[in-house]
């Protein structure tokens, strides 16, 4: 089991830690698609989480269609969430790919 830093936005962070958020998302960089369910990660630098599931997707569209807006952004309606993404990700980190990592607090 591989321990990986991720630092998240104090918003996110907070649903996350609140049991709201389940789905953190990120591009296609290699230190991300190198992660395996098991995993450990640590939030912030100091959240212990576990990966419990990874989905691999082409694009935020694919990402939208197999995954659950809410355990994303349970605050953000699901018609805004794609503009959110890529407000976050410009098309060019978007071509990586796009991963979807369950969590839970360890």
């Amino acid at each position: 089991m591989r321990t990986k830093t991720l630092w998240i936005k104090d918003e996110y962070l907070q649903l996350i830690l609140a049991g709201r958020k389940t789905v953190e998302v990120r591009v296609g960089y290699s230190n991300i698609t190198r992660l395996q369910v098991g995993d450990r990660l640590l939030l912030n630098d100091r959240h212990p989480f576990v990966i419990r599931r990874i989905g691999h997707y082409a694009s935020f569209e694919e990402l939208l269609a197999h995954e659950d807006a809410a355990s994303i952004a349970p605050d953000v309606p699901p018609g805004q969430l794609l503009e959110r993404l890529r407000a976050i990700y410009p098309p060019e980190k978007e071509a990586l790919g796009v991963v979807a990592l369950e969590i839970k607090p360890e």
